[in-house]
């Protein structure tokens, strides 16, 4: 039976324009399926059922009367990827029994296995889907005990709901298929998968407005707390913006120096490892690393003060409270006439240290006394400190480490601490001196670290555009989940890093999320260590986030024609991957305004949405196209089905008009072109801006997946030149009297 007959014999509106949206691989397999079930069980009913919050529909095979609400099923037809999936009520058959069809010769030994156990449970009215006034209803609970559904298939969504999230992964596929959109929910879940489990996420309601804003709250979140952050390859992207390298910094002198900072992927790996002690410390997110010498660098009863009674104190006092917007003529006068250094000093240590910042008490030109973190705002003291009234600016200091002796002239760049008595060390991170800390075996004394860590992603957004062996360097090998640097691993590795000289390995807490255009570079192409060390999740288009909560496709409703968004990049789909790959196809997210325009709710919606349509095809998918097949228009032709529309009734449907000209007709004789051909096809987009063109009649689109359109304008078009009865009585008549 052809499946146009197979419709209009079996199946209601509703079950027409779902099964119309499905490929044409599926619609003949689904056809067969029917009939091979019917023909095991000659009296059963078939039913359909929707989950709303799925957006599920299924084919209920079963016992269902026409005055009862829900039906008794024992087979259920459904669909994912590019297959058909038959599954056994699991209520019945304690056994899980499903398989997934690509074609038609497994179904009959499947069916035979479970006929004779059925048989009894199938004498139903014969009934089929036309025959029931509406769908059934069904719970997420029906959906799990009765089918496994499409959430089983091998892709980004059943990854994430399935298994723990991969230390590394990558999203990859088509332009427009979610990639970078979806990271949002990988690296929530990656960072925080119980707050990710807590809001009951619906892989299938993906794009719902509610679900997406809680989701996109805790991701903010996460972002502000610099637990996930988000970077870019390029092909100029390298090794020193990425793990470490010499920079060229303006120093307070003017003067140009280099020094060695820490890149993106570093940073994260180092604030990952030290997450647990920063919390502990409550240190702030980034926390800038000052040097300050209290009433020098000797031994002393203001430095002693200062750390029985957790504070940082300097002079200058008699500037007045640095915090108050105006002083006294006097206290101004005493700070314009101090040295640029000295009015440097106040500044940074008034102003620029903020709470949960490192603050190092220096004992020499290269060693340290006393460690603290700032808990507080600058604060001036009128009755300054002891019998020093010069000591009134302070900060509130919790000091960690009093009594130490360490050296930093190494980790400080092999630079001595300089005179100055505040001023921020910058050429090391909190991250190296924790490391050194740890080295020396130096705890933080009463600071307890907890033992379980936060979790840190780094999303790289188009991760194949960029040299990866030049990026990564050693990396390569220590992102590897067993090299990784955690509790118990034996095999850690570590590093040496070639500018630095510091040890370093990848913590087991920090996720690598990648994103990865196929069609912008053949995954082949990836470096095979990377692809070694990562998860490929493919992401391919979705035609079902095109479709409305009961499963059916959205349509534009442009003057009684129904555009069915879902069969158009279906249909174009199946097209370009013939004439190229699956990996060069049409992404869902291309027509994400178009629904967003035909669910916003506003009057004239639909030709709001059919607006949008427009645009997309003239900015976003031509020019795709013409990239993809570089520039060869026939093929593009063949996309949008304008091989098809040969009549004049149908040229006003052509988006790429076609014109063929003669050598002789373009040059003239004796032009001297000596090819094979003696004439030249030449292509020519529509005009966007021509109101009566195809760009703005939606039968034109309609015809890009529907044959029948143009059949309907021939025969408009015929009827339209026959003509009437009477007008044919009078032609006889008169070719009668001229012929007598």
């Amino acid at each position: 039976m052809e499946f146009e007959e197979f419709l209009i014999t079996y199946m209601d509106e509703r079950n027409t324009v779902f099964l119309e949206s499905r490929s044409s691989k599926q619609q003949r397999l689904f056809t067969e399926v029917y009939s091979l079930i019917r023909q095991y069980f000659p009296q059963c009913d078939c039913y359909t059922t929707h989950n709303t919050k799925e957006k599920k529909r299924y084919f209920r095979f079963g016992v269902k009367d026409l005055s009862l609400k829900q039906g008794i099923p024992r087979i259920t037809v459904s669909f994912f990827s590019d297959a058909v999936r038959v599954s056994l009520n699991s209520k019945f058959f304690k056994e899980k029994k499903r398989i997934e069809l690509t074609s038609i010769e497994k179904l009959s030994p499947f069916l035979d296995n479970i006929k004779e156990q059925l048989n009894s449970e199938m004498d139903g009215g014969q009934r089929n889907p036309i025959d029931y006034s509406q769908d059934e209803e069904t719970t997420e609970q029906d959906t799990t005990e009765q089918d496994t559904t499409e959430q089983d298939t091998i892709n980004y969504r059943s990854e994430c709901e399935v298994s723990a999230s991969p230390l590394n992964q990558i999203l990859y596929g088509p332009p427009g298929t979610g990639k970078t959109y979806h990271t949002i929910e990988a690296s929530v879940r990656a960072a925080e998968p119980e707050k990710y489990e807590a809001l009951k996420r619906n892989p299938a309601l993906s794009t719902a407005k509610s679900q997406r804003e809680e989701l996109i709250k805790l991701y903010k979140s996460l972002v502000d707390d610099d637990r996930i952050r988000f970077v870019t390859f390029h092909q100029s992207y390298g090794y020193e913006e990425f793990v470490e390298g010499l920079r060229a910094l303006t120093n307070e002198e003017k003067q140009i120096e280099y020094k060695v900072l820490p890149g993106v992927f570093k940073k994260i790996s180092d604030d990952a490892a030290n997450t647990n002690i920063k919390k502990s410390l409550e240190l702030n997110a980034n926390p800038k690393i000052w040097k300050i010498s209290i009433d020098g660098v000797k031994p002393g009863a203001i430095k002693s003060y200062c750390f029985e009674n957790k504070v940082a104190a300097i002079g200058w006092g008699h500037t007045g409270d640095m915090a108050q917007d105006e002083r006294s003529p006097e206290e101004n006068a005493y700070f314009e006439g101090l040295t640029s250094q000295n009015k440097n000093t106040i500044t940074q240590f008034c102003s620029a240290i903020n709470e949960g910042d490192l603050l190092l008490c220096i004992s020499s030109a290269k060693t340290i006394k006393a460690v603290g973190v700032v808990k507080g705002d600058y604060e001036y003291k009128e009755q300054g400190i002891l019998d020093r009234n010069d000591f009134r600016h302070t900060l509130p200091v919790e000091w960690l480490k009093t009594d130490l002796d360490l050296d930093i002239y190494s980790l400080n760049g092999n630079t001595n601490l300089v005179q100055k008595t505040v001023y921020e060390l910058d050429r090391f991170t909190e991250a190296d001196f924790f490391q050194l800390m740890e080295k020396n075996e130096i705890s933080f004394g009463q600071k307890s670290v907890p033992e379980t860590k936060d979790n840190y992603v780094l999303i790289i957004d188009e991760i194949n555009r960029g040299n990866i062996s030049k990026i990564f360097g050693e990396l390569i090998t220590l992102i590897e989940p067993s090299k990784r640097a955690g509790k118990d691993n034996l095999e850690t590795l570590k590093v040496t890093l070639p500018h630095s000289g510091n040890p370093f390995s990848i913590p087991n807490n920090l996720y690598i999320i990648g994103t990865m255009n196929t069609a912008d570079r053949s995954l082949a192409m990836m470096d095979t260590a990377l692809r070694r060390r990562f998860d490929f999740i493919e992401m391919m288009p979705d035609c079902r986030v095109l479709n409305d909560e009961s499963g059916m496709p959205y349509c534009i409703d442009i003057d009684g024609v129904k555009l069915n968004l879902s069969k158009l990049l279906l249909t174009m789909n199946e097209r370009i991957e013939v004439l190229y790959d699956r990996e060069h196809t049409l992404g869902h997210a291309f027509f994400m305004p178009v629904l967003d325009a035909l669910n916003s709710g506003e009057e004239n919606s639909d030709v709001k949405a059919f607006s949008e349509l427009q645009r997309i095809f003239k900015n976003k998918i031509i020019p795709l196209l013409e990239e993809y097949f570089f520039e060869d228009w026939n093929k593009i032709r063949l996309v949008l089905g304008d091989n098809r529309k040969k009549t004049d009734a149908q040229s006003q449907f052509v988006f790429i008009q076609q014109h063929t000209a003669s050598y002789n007709d373009i040059f003239g004789e004796a032009h001297g072109l000596e090819t094979y051909d003696d004439k030249k096809t030449t292509y020519k987009l529509t005009d966007f801006n021509d109101e009566s063109g195809a760009w703005h009649q939606a039968l034109a689109y309609q015809a890009i997946y529907d044959a029948s359109v143009l059949e309907k304008q021939d025969k408009s078009a015929n009827s339209d030149k026959e003509p009437n009865l009477a007008e044919q009585t009078v032609t006889g008549i008169e070719s009668e009297t001229s012929n007598s």
